[in-house]
């Protein structure tokens, strides 16, 4: 039996625990799944996490630290043949660092729009200019726009505006961002957040689906990470989702998001571990054993309009432009320690504890001084 550490999301659960039958029938394997919250998921894999997992799921700005300390096996050798055009966007490629693969993607995602279709006066919105419009119209109406802000959330908004204004956040450390395209997107964060729900500074994604199916009083958020499962028919009030609406009125930019499956370097048993990795490299056994039970897939295939969409509102096939030309985080080594002190960093400067000059300043420092930590070939 392998052991796997998983998150503890029916989207990141679902697939996994409905994989279980077919890896005992078609591999012999068995695979004991852990859960932790998505506050780990997003920050919390360490070496020691290796010494007790076979199998993590994973998100790929760590392949820096993967690489770097050598915790996970590299998936090239035992997985060959795998093809980017497979893979939703950049999927694939998110996970190879320092010539290695170290993830097979097993769920997509991204940065988009979402909304509720009957508390919304019209279609969402295409360009930024017209969410700042929204949120002012929402409240006119006794309604409200949700931007989640909780570190990391507002962070990686920001960073989507600066690859959307063409300037993305660079992937050396050794270089500082575009000062001018920073500051413009501050200030285009800075006018959304301050038009939308004060809970927001509170909220991660989850929480913000969960408050839009739940609650009447928010009826859309211009970007966050999808969780395409709330379109579901079993929910509440189900979603719906759009294109990014990025403030050069085109998608571009998103930051990437998913999760991928690695090997720990200390798995019990490498052969069976990999024979998983491969028995799931399949883009449409992804499709089809997936997206029945709330998953999304990272196979470009679920992305282009399958029959599964149905139940989904349309939603995969609503988003491929948007996963298409997403952006990808850097992967260095330190970088997801960065993310963490630049999230809390934001938050801060959002709700007024932090000047835009201070904030600006710090962030930059910190990114600058990653710069100083051994380098590795990307």
């Amino acid at each position: 039996m392998l052991r796997g550490l998983n998150w503890g999301h029916r989207r990141a659960r679902g697939p996994m625990d409905a994989i279980g039958a077919e890896l005992l029938s078609a591999l012999g394997v068995t695979v004991q799944w852990d859960h932790q919250p998505l506050s780990g998921f997003e920050h919390g894999l360490t070496p020691a996490l290796t010494e007790r997992y076979d199998l993590i799921v994973f998100d790929h700005p760590f392949c820096g630290d993967i690489a770097a300390q050598r915790m996970f096996v590299p998936l090239e050798e035992g997985c060959p043949g795998l093809r980017p055009t497979d893979w939703a966007g950049a999927s694939l490629e998110s996970y190879r660092y320092a010539g290695h693969l170290w993830g097979l993607p097993v769920d997509g995602a991204t940065q988009c729009s979402v909304y509720r279709p009957d508390l919304l006066p019209a279609p969402p919105p295409q360009a930024w200019e017209e969410v700042l419009a929204l949120a002012r119209q929402l409240r006119q109406q006794g309604r409200w726009m949700v931007l989640p802000a909780l570190a990391p959330h507002g962070l990686l908004v920001l960073l989507a505006l600066c690859a959307n204004l063409g300037k993305p956040w660079p992937d050396d450390p050794r270089q500082g961002p575009d000062r001018p395209t920073l500051r413009a997107a501050m200030a285009l964060l800075q006018q959304a957040f301050d038009l939308s729900h004060p809970d927001s500074a509170q909220m991660n994604a989850i929480h913000a689906h969960d408050a839009m199916v739940a609650r009447d009083d928010l009826a859309y958020s211009p970007l966050m990470y999808a969780y395409l499962t709330y379109a579901e028919s079993d929910q509440r009030r189900p979603l719906r989702f759009g294109p990014f609406p990025g403030p050069g009125g085109h998608p571009r930019g998103s930051v990437l998001g998913g999760t991928g499956l690695g090997v720990s370097r200390h798995a019990r048993d490498r052969a069976q571990a990999l024979a998983v990795v491969r028995h799931l490299a399949d883009p449409s056994r992804q499709v089809h054993a997936f997206m029945p039970h709330h998953g999304q897939p990272a196979a470009a295939q679920a992305w282009t309009g399958v029959p599964q969409d149905a139940a989904y509102g349309g939603a995969f096939a609503a988003l491929r432009s948007t996963m298409d030309v997403a952006w990808v985080r850097p992967r260095c080594p330190g970088y997801i320690g960065w993310q963490a002190k630049a999230g809390a960093l934001t938050q801060a400067w959002l709700q007024g504890g932090l000047s835009a000059f201070a904030f600006e300043a710090a962030l930059t420092e910190g990114w600058l001084s990653l710069g100083d930590l051994p380098a590795l070939p990307a």
